[in-house]
Parts: structure tokens; sequence; C-alpha cells
């Protein structure tokens, strides 16, 4: 069966006759009553009783009619949709986050979602940026916000956010001065592994100046990582975001790094060979609006824009540098010569 003999078989049963309808529809009606031969044929039930006073419908034709309305009904709500530019209103989003963000926005991104789209669905799927990528790829995903990715053949990649990492410490430890890599050597650490897209921007960092972390363990776990160093079993390298609920409750410390290097590039992530539909345009204009929110709000320490104003764009030998702070807010950017991992 086709659309056109559904909509012939809606208007005879709203017309109650093959001649008004037929009028309606502006056929002839032998060409109308063959239509719905070939339907009755089709379906192999009469979906019609045929009387002196015209048509009306049997038990069949009651039940395809409910069918049939609603598949109507359901393609005038689609082009209604498509008209206002916003086809994939109910479909689903399935993003990919890294551990260290979703702890600081991945509620507020759920929610917001669901208050502009609540006919559609955000799945948040939490894991480490190697993770990610893989997923990203293979399409399992359809966007994905990973830590020190660049584009690539399968993969568009847009920068977010500048990310500021810290020494994470615990709460006994006393203030000091902006960390220098070299003090790494000199302490137990417990990191993430060198697949971790922050842990590579360590790594590079310290190759750089000639430091070898001491590496007391790796966890690939944030959640067990604030934990270890929060127990006093070593001291680890995280986003402001990761830990801000925990400076805050005085149960872990932060101090800024003197090297301009540490700092990791946040980029959304889509597979280049996937089309981006207007849903997943729409979440990441969101993930982008929540990112600009909090870090005035510093929940998120770092920078979204040059210092022009213009929208960050990765660049050769040049990036942001807030400043020395200890467990408060990050001081305002400035420019320095340190490249963007």
């Amino acid at each position: 069966m086709d659309l056109l003999e559904i909509r012939y078989f809606l208007e005879v049963a709203a017309a109650g006759s093959l001649s008004r309808a037929a009028v309606r529809l502006g056929v002839s009606q032998p060409a109308l009553s063959r239509q719905i031969g070939r339907l009755e044929a089709e379906l192999r039930v009469p979906l019609f009783y045929r009387h002196g006073r015209g048509v009306s419908l049997t038990a069949a034709g009651q039940r395809f009619l409910e069918v049939g309305q609603g598949v109507v009904q359901q393609l005038s709500d689609v082009r209604e949709e498509l008209a206002a530019g916003a086809p994939d209103a109910v479909g689903q989003v399935t993003l990919g986050i890294p551990p260290s963000l979703s702890a600081s926005m991945g509620a507020d991104l759920a929610l917001r979602f669901a208050a502009e789209f609540p006919r559609a669905r955000l799945r948040i799927r939490e894991a480490f940026s190697a993770v990610l990528l893989e997923w990203t790829e293979a399409q399992r995903i359809d966007l994905a916000v990973l830590y020190d990715a660049r584009s690539s053949p399968s993969l568009i990649a847009t920068p977010l956010l500048l990310e500021d990492l810290f020494l994470i410490e615990p709460p006994g430890a006393k203030p000091g001065p902006p960390v220098r890599l070299t003090e790494l050597a000199g302490q137990d650490c417990v990191l993430p592994g060198p697949e971790n897209g922050l842990r590579r921007v360590l790594d590079s960092a310290c190759a750089a100046e000639g430091v070898r972390p001491c590496v007391l363990t790796e966890v690939d776990c944030v959640a067990a990582l604030k934990q270890l160093v929060e127990r006093g079993v070593g001291t680890t390298v995280l986003p402001f975001g990761a830990v801000h609920r925990e400076v805050k409750d005085r149960r872990l410390r932060v101090r800024r790094f003197a090297s301009p290097a540490m700092r990791a590039l946040l980029v959304i992530a889509t597979p280049s060979n996937k089309p981006v539909t207007p849903l997943v345009r729409a979440a990441v204009r969101i993930i982008q609006a929540e990112v600009e929110r909090l870090v005035p709000l510093d929940v998120l320490r770092g920078v979204t824009r040059n210092s022009d104003g213009s929208l960050l764009r990765p660049r050769q030998g040049g990036g942001p540098d807030g400043g020395a702070a200890e467990g408060g807010a990050a001081g305002g950017p400035s420019r320095s010569g340190a490249g963007e991992p």
C-alpha cells in the first residue's frame, strides 16, 4: 500500500460515499473505486459495506481507520517540525564526556537539554578521552567532549575550553607558591594512565623540562584519585572542575602550576563521516553555553575565548595564561609564549 491509498480510504470513510469522496478528492469515481479495491485486495479483507446510501466501515475497516488516522497525524507532525527547522526534536543524542567534566556539568547539561527538548532524549556516557575517541570515530556516540584531541580524517574537533590544570593536595597541605614541575619528582603522585588526555598533557610538559614525576600508582578513576589524595596517599593533577566541590568543602586543596604548558584543550568532537543533525547541533550549543556560564562562577577554570574576545581557536606558539592562584578564583587571562596542548 502507499500513502495515496490511505488518503483515499480516509476520505471515503469520512464522506460515507464514493461519489462524494471522489468530488472532494478531484478524481473520478471509477478511479477512486479501483484504488479502494486494490487496498482491500492487498489487505485481503473488505473495508466497506456497499449499500444504496453509500458505504459503511466493516470491523476491519474501523481498525484500519484508527491506524490510518494515526499515520497521517504523525506525518503531519513531522511536516510541522520540518517547517519549524527541528526535524530531530523527537530523536536521541548520545554524548560522551570525561569524568573530570561530568562531575561539574553533567547534571546541568541533562536538565537543560530536557527543558529545551522535552520530546527528545540526551544520553550521557562517561569515559576517559581515549575511550571516547574510539567511540566517536566508530560512530557509537554522536558527539564527545575530549581532552587533547585534534581534527583528523575521521574526527571534527571544535575548541571548547583551554582548561587550567592544578596540583591536587590533601586538606592539610600548607599554602605555597605556584607549583614547579620539578616538585613532582620529589613527591608521590597518583595519576591516570598514560593514554589519558590529561596525563598526556602532564607527560609532555614534564618531558619538555626534563622532569620525571614520581608515580606511586596509576588509577583511571577520578573519584578514586580524589579519595587517595584526601587520605594523604599522594597528590594528583586534575582540572579545577573535577574538585570544585571538595575544595569548597575544604576536603582538598589546589595549587596552580607555574608552567603555562599545564593547560588542557577541551574540544567538542563529532564523527566526520556522520551527518550532524540539528539536534546534535543543539547539544553542541548547550554544552558551549554551559561552559561559558560555569567559568565566571569559578566552577571551571580556563578560557573560552582569546584575549581579543574572539572564539578560542587552536594556534601554534601561544595560549592565554591565567596567572597564579591557590584555592581561590583564577586571575584574568593574559598572553604567554607557551603552546597549547
